[in-house]
């Protein structure tokens, strides 16, 4: 199976880091510093081969990760999950079970960052800067080679966010607070039933599907992944997980209880369930999963992974049976601003739960999500290599205009990057060129197609020491004002239940530019 790395089948400028489309690896989570010789069973999943985040900005593993028998491994074998989610390598493991010189290993990031975002009309003494500070901190004990204890805190501050202070638009999973905020990332332990049978229980991290930008079948995350994020802040979820390979054929079946995947289980009847197979046929890597939990629609999914000459292409396909959220529709042509102005007419506010606003689940439909693309790697040089992707995204609980956005907003519903119906992304990547042997440039485009926004993005990092990186980037919104990329609101005072809400004026962004820098351990 050839190397991916993003590239998708459409046509539409769309931005944002490849290095966002998947949960970092161990080395681009906790460093480059683990052990090179993290190995990888020949029952590889459909993802092994796609190279990651860290491979794509030059925190990959320095060594080419090998093939073991199922007694010399971690007990992970070609468990996408555990090589590409948990945690950094552990080293002094035997081909014993006996008790290891060194079995706890302490380690972590500290990662700060500066970022601005201008706004059209708004002069630059009053444009919005944030501060966000993240550190991680982890304890991971392999008291031998068959068990592992893992535990991973977080803290987030931000002290450029005023207490109490809020946005209407949501915040991206893991933003910082204006108070010190601990979270609990992750906490899990693992071994293996006669190195057949491998159970992973506690807080992890399982992520399902192939593609960069948008992943509809990533089922088991409760939060939907912020791709413009150079750094995945998403916390795990609560399973218990039961891995078994099928070494000979390459295969990997999965079996997942649920416990707080949609909210705490606090009965049996509320405790979830879900399955995934991934088989290899050929040059060819499939992904069938289902996801079976009460409060939620049944949900399908099916994902693949192939390659047709130099090009890597990939696709994953999510179907549920009606919506979870509700669908609502405005009157036709009509703005929620439009609205709003009508009923009030110069009045006291309008409830906004009076304004004639039809919903609908869609029950009764089966309601498929599409993304697909591909990846093309070329040499430009005797020793340089480029990257180009494109994808697409078929979202059809999306919105074809940007009218009914604020009223998604008010109701809690506003969802980045799945509200509109037709998004696509185009990118290309030059790793360490020339003599920038410790540089990436990334230049990303991103676009929703339905309200004709977009945002183009340039990501640059630098390894500029052993432990440090420095990232920057800038960013360019521009399209349809009111769009997902240029959104802009202006409305009267209004209520919302008893809660009254004073004039809105949100000027649409220009221009976003940050830098960060990074250190792990």
């Amino acid at each position: 199976m050839s190397t991916r790395t993003t590239l998708a089948l459409a046509a539409a400028l769309a931005a944002l880091p490849a290095l966002a489309q998947e949960r970092p690896s161990e080395a681009d989570l906790f460093g480059d510093e683990a052990p090179a010789t993290q190995e990888a069973s020949p029952a590889a999943p459909a993802d092994a081969a796609r190279p990651d985040e860290s491979a794509l900005f030059g925190d990959a593993p320095e060594a080419t990760p090998a093939a073991t028998a199922p007694e010399a491994r971690d007990t992970r074998p070609g468990d996408r999950d555990a090589q590409a989610l948990d945690g950094p390598a552990a080293t002094n493991a035997f081909d014993t079970a006996e008790a290891i010189e060194d079995p706890l290993k302490i380690g972590g990031r500290f990662y700060l960052r500066a970022l601005t975002q201008g706004s059209e009309g708004v002069s630059f003494g009053n444009t919005a800067v944030s501060a966000p500070m993240l550190v991680d901190g982890y304890l991971d004990a392999r008291p031998t080679d068959r068990l592992r204890g893992f535990v991973l805190g977080r803290l987030t501050y931000d002290p450029t966010r005023k207490e109490g202070s809020g946005s209407l638009l949501p915040s991206a999973p893991g933003a910082a607070a204006a108070e010190p905020r601990v979270l609990l990332d992750q906490a899990w332990l693992r071994f293996d039933l006669d190195h057949k049978l491998f159970i992973t229980a506690g807080k992890q991290h399982v992520k399902w599907g192939t593609a960069r930008f948008w992943n509809p079948t990533d089922f088991l995350s409760p939060q939907r992944r912020d791709p413009l994020a150079l750094f995945d802040a998403r916390t795990g979820a609560t399973m218990l997980k039961v891995h078994v390979p099928w070494e000979a054929r390459g295969w990997n079946f999965y079996a997942i209880g649920m416990l707080d995947n949609a909210g705490p289980a606090d009965t049996l009847g509320r405790v979830g369930g879900a399955a995934r197979a991934e088989v290899v046929l050929g040059s060819t890597e499939l992904g069938f999963d289902a996801v079976l939990q009460r409060g939620r629609k049944p949900r399908f999914g099916f994902d693949f992974s192939s390659g047709i000459g130099p090009i890597d292409i990939y696709g994953e396909l999510a179907v549920r049976r009606g919506s979870d959220t509700p669908i609502y529709g405005l009157p036709e042509g009509i703005s929620l601003e439009d609205l709003f102005n009508q009923a009030n007419n110069g009045g006291p506010p309008i409830d906004i739960g009076s304004l004639p606003i039809e919903t609908s689940y869609l029950d009764g439909y089966f309601i498929p999500q599409l993304s697909t693309g591909a990846t093309w790697t070329f040499a430009y040089s005797e020793n340089d290599t480029a990257t180009v992707g494109v994808e697409y995204f078929y979202n059809p609980t999306g919105y074809d205009s940007a009218l009914v956005y604020p009223y998604l907003i008010f109701q809690g519903q506003y969802q980045p990057f799945f509200i509109g119906q037709h998004y696509a992304a185009i990118y290309g990547l030059l790793s360490g060129p020339g003599s920038w042997d410790n540089t990436n440039f990334i230049l990303s485009n991103l676009g929703n197609l339905s309200d004709r926004s977009f945002i183009t993005r340039l990501d640059v990092t630098h390894r500029a020491l052993r432990y440090l990186s420095v990232e920057a980037f800038v960013a360019l919104n521009y399209g349809q004002k009111g769009g997902e990329f240029r959104f802009a609101l202006n409305l009267p005072p209004i209520r919302r239940g008893e809660q009254e809400i004073p004039a809105i004026n949100i000027a649409p962004p220009t221009l976003q530019a940050g830098v960060g820098l990074r250190i792990d351990l």
